[in-house]
């Protein structure tokens, strides 16, 4: 979506990536050098919000608008000029629509809880759980790991061994659920062993056409990606926007809806690679 845009826009895009959700004190540091190269905007998807206090307060010295995508960036009352976003918080209530509908008479639930320390991932579970106390819904595992395919299975594949009467697994996000639902598959549980996450990307798409993965809560990154872009490129032009954050709406997605989605705001073009 960013890549897109800035082409329509006259653009040239930098993209940096510290590596993983751990590696915030690298971000910081990779913000702090396109400041010094004085570029014309920054899109930034924070590892941590809280850690960009001082390099937004710069950016905002060196009147250079930086624009949240993915997630907003507030930090200790410093705003950066706008974001465009899905909040994780409805991501979870989102998901938590999805487990009551999977288990309307309640059952069991083992969680892929997402990356250690990363908010997103803990944002999504807070606000999930919040709509599932009281009801039928018992959570009987929760584990957190690396944001890895080959760990969520592996992962999976034990709580499948040690809960085999489980009904449903959760994923912070489609990482975790593919691995979730391929262990299901290897199982031979699809269907049985009810699959919910977050994010429809390639791998979630095909596992869902498979019947391994039941309901998906869709963030639209391709579009988080274009308004983000279109957001920076007024604040370069110095026009005001609309509005300092663009929620972009979620899709819940089953095997019922696949098809009618339109999955253009969704995943890159196939094959194509940053």
């Amino acid at each position: 979506g960013i890549s897109d845009e800035a082409k329509k826009l006259g653009y040239d895009v930098v993209i940096q990536d510290a590596g993983g959700y751990a590696n915030v004190d690298k971000q910081v540091s990779q913000l702090s050098n396109l400041l010094v190269q004085r570029v014309k905007a920054i899109l930034l998807d924070p590892a941590n919000p809280d850690s960009f206090n001082g390099v937004v307060r710069q950016a905002k010295s060196d009147k250079i608008p930086v624009v949240g995508v993915g997630s907003p960036i507030v930090a200790s009352n410093v705003e950066a000029d706008g974001a465009a976003s899905s909040s994780h918080c409805n991501i979870g209530h989102e998901l938590a629509k999805g487990a009551k509908t999977l288990l309307p008479n309640g059952g069991t639930l083992a969680i892929l809880a997402g990356p250690p320390g990363a908010f997103w991932a803990s944002d999504r579970l807070r606000c999930f759980k919040e709509d599932i106390a009281g009801s039928n819904i018992k959570i009987v595992a929760e584990q957190t790991s690396e944001q890895d395919a080959a760990v969520a299975l592996s992962l999976a594949n034990d709580m499948l061994q040690r809960f085999p009467n489980v009904d449903l697994l959760y994923g912070a996000d489609d990482t975790y659920g593919v691995g979730a639902a391929r262990a299901a598959q290897g199982a031979q549980k699809c269907g049985k062993v009810k699959v919910l996450f977050a994010v429809l990307g390639e791998a979630a798409e095909e596992i869902m056409r498979a019947g391994c993965a039941d309901y998906v809560v869709a963030q639209q990154p391709v579009l988080i990606g274009r308004t983000g872009l279109q957001m920076a490129d007024k604040l370069i032009k110095g026009q005001p926007l609309a509005k300092k954050l663009e929620e972009i709406s979620l899709i819940p997605v089953t095997k019922a809806n696949l098809d009618s989605i339109n999955k253009a705001t969704m995943q890159a073009p196939k094959g194509w690679t940053p």
